[in-house]
C-alpha cells in the first residue's frame, strides 16, 4: 500500500516527564501511543522499527498551517529537536531539548504548567495493512509538534474514561425498565456537558498562552529599544517618559526617525553659544518633557 501522511496526537505526554533546567531538556516526553482516536492502530514492530526516524527530528509549536505541505515551516516556530528516543511500554518516548527562544521558552511553560487540553502531535509518513487498516510501517517522520486541545492515544485518562463507560454499562443493565430513550437522553446530556467543559479548559489555556506571549513581547520590545538608544548616543536628559512613550508605540524604522530627530535638535542647539540667563524664581517644578525643551531652548539662545 502507497504510504500516505498521518497526523497522530498524544494528550498525556507529559504525565511522565521532567523538565532539566540546566540542560535545557524536557524528559521522558510520550511522543506517540499504540491506539489512537484518529482512527488508526499502530502495529508494535512498526513503533520498534520507528524509534531512530524519531532522533533529532524537530519540534514546533502548533502544526503547519497549510496541512498539504508539512514540511514548510518557519523557524520562529521552532521548539528544538528530539534525542533519546526510545519503545517502551506500548509507545515512543524521547526527549526534547529546546532552544533558548520565544518558542522554546513557551513550550517549557507548557510543559510545567500541566496544562489541559494540549498534546504532542507528529506528522510520519507511514503504511497501512491492506487487510485491517493498522499502520504496519512508518517510512519516515516529519515532526512532532506541540498543539492545543488534540484528539488523544490510548491513555491512564482513556482508561478511566473506558472504566466509567464500563460503570455506566452496568448500570443501565442493572435498570433494564428505563426506557432506551431516557438512556439516550442521559447520554447526551453527559456529553455536552464534557463538551463544555473542555471548551471552557480550551479557552482557559488560550488565555494563558496569549498572556505568556505579551510578556515575552514586552521584554522583548523592551530589549530592542534600550539597544537603540545605547547605539544613539542620546543624552539622558533627552530620554524623557514621553519620548520612550512614543519609541514604544512606534515600529522599528519610525524608531529610528525619532532617535534622528532628537539628536538633529540636540546638535542645533549645541551651535549657538550658551547665554548667561538670570535664575527664574519660580518655584514650581518642572515635568522631564518641559525640562528637555527648557534646556534645549536655552541651548539655542
Amino acid at each position: 500500500m502507497k504510504p500516505s501522511t498521518l497526523i497522530e496526537h498524544v494528550a498525556d505526554w507529559h504525565s511522565q516527564l521532567q523538565v532539566d533546567h540546566t540542560n535545557r531538556l524536557v524528559r521522558n516526553v510520550a511522543l506517540t501511543g499504540g491506539t489512537s482516536k484518529n482512527g488508526y492502530e499502530y502495529q508494535e514492530q512498526a513503533l520498534r522499527d520507528a524509534v531512530a526516524l524519531y532522533e533529532q527530528r524537530p519540534v514546533f509549536l502548533d502544526h503547519a498551517s497549510d496541512k498539504s505541505r508539512p514540511q514548510e515551516r518557519s523557524t520562529r516556530d521552532l521548539v528544538g529537536s528530539i534525542v533519546n528516543a526510545c519503545y517502551e511500554s506500548g509507545r515512543i518516548r524521547g526527549d526534547i531539548r529546546v532552544l533558548d527562544t520565544d518558542s522554546g521558552r513557551t513550550f517549557l511553560a507548557l510543559s510545567e504548567s500541566d496544562a489541559p487540553g494540549v498534546g504532542m502531535s507528529h506528522v510520519v509518513l507511514a503504511e497501512r495493512a491492506s487487510d485491517d487498516g493498522s499502520v504496519s510501517r512508518i517510512h519516515d517522520v516529519v515532526s512532532v509538534d506541540a498543539v492545543v486541545f488534540p484528539a488523544t492515544t490510548t491513555t491512564f485518562r482513556e482508561s478511566q474514561a473506558q472504566t466509567s463507560s464500563e460503570q455506566s454499562r452496568k448500570h443501565v443493565q442493572a435498570n433494564a425498565g428505563h426506557s432506551q430513550d431516557e438512556h439516550e437522553e442521559t447520554a447526551t446530556s453527559n456529553l455536552q456537558e464534557q463538551i463544555q467543559q473542555l471548551l471552557i479548559e480550551r479557552d482557559e489555556l488560550l488565555a494563558r498562552l496569549d498572556e505568556v506571549q505579551s510578556r515575552q513581547t514586552a521584554v522583548q520590545q523592551e530589549r530592542e529599544i534600550a539597544g537603540l538608544l545605547s547605539e544613539s548616543g542620546l543624552p539622558a536628559y533627552a530620554v524623557t517618559e514621553t519620548f520612550r512613550e512614543q519609541l514604544e508605540a512606534a515600529d522599528e524604522p519610525r524608531r529610528r526617525e525619532l532617535l534622528q530627530e532628537r539628536l538633529t535638535l540636540i546638535e542645533a542647539s549645541r551651535s549657538h553659544p550658551p547665554l548667561s540667563r538670570e535664575r527664574s524664581s519660580a518655584t514650581h517644578s518642572l515635568t522631564t518633557d518641559d525640562t528637555f525643551v527648557t534646556t534645549i531652548k536655552r541651548q539655542a539662545s
